[in-house]
């Protein structure tokens, strides 16, 4: 249940998906002089080394984050994300030369844009990860950190004083429940809080094919795509659902091929900045090919 860590895919293509999108929309809360709540289901430790520990086996974020940082232009939605990203690193990036500083998670990324009068709330099961993000977050009244499931945990905090509010919601879906758990907890909190801004992410695995569906990584595709549309009708007001895909669908294991994100009560001018941005992204992270796809519902 606790194997799974934020650490060994920081950085990556799917981190760059869904925090780009979260800073747009934390960016678009703070427009207005009221308080926001934000409640971050899955926050893992909250900041990361990329060149030592987890995040330094696999190094993922050569193939996410580190080409972002390559370009000197950038889409509005993607350049703001890049230009947090090396303030945290706190250098000038380069494989060749490693960063003095920590890459942000969701976490790292909500404080920084986070006013004083804006608060915010992160749960973490994993007990090492848990310990990082207390540390961290410990100095600044504006957090709660809670080691709770961060799902069961929603009806509590819903609906902010305030009404204004983003949910984001970043499950490792290693556990079959959680696709279930998912869109469970978000009708509950749906009822409780409509108004709500909620970010959920998802991913694309690959698929295998003849025999091999009926194990495990073919039973996660035909999951990802059906807790696609679930979630596109739990809300009948606005919504939308993103996906980029930085490489083919086939090949086989459990290799991550893409993610998506479905968003509720999304910010008017996301649709914009993501018809922007997108292309971009698929193009910038491909691996052999990329592709993307944004759905506008209301």
């Amino acid at each position: 249940m606790l194997s799974y860590r934020h650490g060994f895919h920081a950085g990556n293509a799917a981190d760059v998906l869904k925090h780009a999108v979260l800073m747009y929309c934390l960016d678009y809360l703070g427009q207005k002089e009221a308080p926001f709540l934000v409640i971050d289901t899955h926050s893992g430790a909250g900041r990361y080394s990329l060149t030592e520990g987890y995040a330094a086996q696999n190094r993922e974020w050569e193939q996410g984050v580190g080409r972002l940082l390559d370009q000197a232009v950038l889409p509005p939605l993607l350049d703001r994300y890049a230009a947090l990203v090396r303030e945290s690193l706190g250098a000038k990036f380069s494989a060749e030369f490693p960063p003095a500083g920590r890459y942000p998670g969701s976490p790292a990324l909500i404080q920084r844009l986070l006013r004083s009068q804006d608060r915010a709330v992160c749960f973490e099961l994993h007990p090492a990860d848990f310990a990082v993000l207390e540390d961290t977050l410990k100095a600044d009244k504006r957090f709660r950190v809670l080691r709770e499931d961060g799902l069961g945990g929603l009806k509590a905090l819903l609906p902010p004083p305030s009404r204004r509010g983003c949910v984001f919601i970043d499950p490792s879906y290693e556990m079959k429940s959680d696709y279930e758990a998912v869109p469970e907890k978000l009708i509950e909190a749906l009822r409780r809080f409509p108004t709500g801004l909620y970010i959920t992410w998802y991913p694309l695995l690959a698929r295998r094919s003849g025999a091999e569906l009926n194990d495990d990584a073919g039973e996660g595709a035909t999951q990802q795509e059906a807790l696609r549309e679930t979630l596109l009708g739990l809300y009948s007001g606005n919504r939308c659902a993103v996906e980029l895909r930085t490489a083919a669908a086939g090949g086989g294991g459990k290799r991550l091929y893409g993610s998506g994100l479905v968003i509720y009560n999304p910010p008017f001018t996301l649709r914009k900045a993501l018809d922007e941005s997108l292309p971009a992204l698929a193009e910038l992270l491909r691996e052999g090919q990329g592709s993307w796809d944004l759905r506008w519902e209301e």
